[in-house]
């Protein structure tokens, strides 16, 4: 039966937010407006001020400049956030037993800055009614939950790379090798941040990327046929569209006897509406990605609209060119979640 593998995602983003008490004001700006160093020791710390007209803003300007002190450290965060965030929300969490970490993964799934950053003190200036904010991380907690998070991912990437060879050149080999790219992404951007935090802490560590799992990934790709049949499609377009799909995610399209098989059904059919004078013509395409060695549905894909037009012919040639634009747009991307995520949704 084919499975695809629950993991825990460690996700790059979380914030942990101060007290919501009111900011103090008074008339002498507090120490760490001018350096943040004069009230948290450098040695045990990293801090960064922003400002702003409002509390909001100040926070969010500080959390942003205590980032830029990591630079291209994190420079993946906001390209796999998305894939973490699908991810997390279809997987179980490992961290029951450690609570640091497992309320950093159960909270930041909307959230947008480095795991760790705290608000430690807000200040309103009289004279001018601006906020000022402190944002700081511990640096020797922060490295270990980092390190754990590290570690997990290395032990959740062995767990779906662990693989028979039949399990590899499948789907599920496919879908596995995809996500250990996308963990293996985390894994590093982890190792950057981490570095600067405690340099030197990666010494002698040997980490792939993720790169190296999608390449593997690729390879499995072009070992997978997959025989593409649809019902009443007398031009084939709709055949050509769903080829042309699974052919752009790097899958061999074709055969007879392929383990795997997207079978399609494709409806045209006539409506009518009160006080219209045109002809309609209604598409459906209903679109199964079967293991045949199971009989189990891997992917669903479903699709209906209507198009018109005086002509009845022209109505119906132009609900085939919808369908083909719909399937060249909304199945590449319903399909490149599914094989990045094992997500059905």
């Amino acid at each position: 039966m084919f499975k695809v593998k629950r993991f825990t995602v460690a996700i790059l983003s979380i914030l942990l937010f101060a007290c919501g008490s009111v900011p103090k004001s008074s008339a002498a700006d507090p120490a760490w407006i001018s350096d943040p160093y004069k009230v948290y020791d450098r040695t045990a710390f990293i801090a960064a001020v922003g400002y702003g007209p409002s509390r909001d803003e100040a926070e969010k300007a500080a959390l942003t400049n205590l980032t830029s002190i990591f630079g291209q450290s994190i420079s993946s965060e906001s390209r796999t956030n998305y894939t973490y965030t699908q991810a997390i929300e279809a997987s179980s969490s490992a961290w029951e037993e450690k609570t640091d970490v497992s309320q950093a993964v159960k909270t930041s799934v909307n959230m947008d800055t480095l795991i760790g950053a705290e608000i430690k003190d807000v200040w309103q200036r009289r004279r001018d009614r601006i906020y000022y904010a402190v944002a700081v991380m511990d640096k020797a907690k922060t490295t270990l939950i980092y390190l754990e998070l590290m570690q997990q991912n290395q032990e959740t990437i062995a767990r779906l790379t662990n693989l028979t060879q039949a399990e590899k050149e499948s789907f599920e080999g496919y879908i596995n090798y995809n996500q250990a790219a996308t963990l293996a992404d985390a894994t590093l951007v982890f190792a950057n941040v981490r570095n600067v935090i405690s340099p030197g802490s990666l010494a002698g560590e040997n980490l792939r990327t993720g790169n190296d799992y999608r390449v593997e990934a690729a390879r499995i790709a072009k070992n997978i046929p997959i025989a593409v049949t649809v019902d009443n499609d007398k031009q084939n377009r709709i055949k050509g569209a769903f080829s042309g799909a699974l052919s752009s995610a790097g899958f061999r399209t074709g055969g007879n006897s392929s383990r795997y098989v997207l079978r399609v059904n494709f409806v045209l059919e006539e409506v009518s509406y009160v006080n219209n004078p045109y002809r309609w013509i209604r598409y459906a395409v209903d679109a199964n990605l079967i293991d045949t060695s199971t009989g189990i549905v891997l992917f669903p894909y479903t699709i209906n609209d209507r198009e018109g037009h005086a002509n009845i012919t022209e109505a119906e040639n132009r609900a085939i060119r919808s369908a083909e634009t719909a399937i060249q747009q909304s199945y590449i991307n319903a399909l490149s979640s599914f094989l990045t995520t094992g997500s059905k949704r």
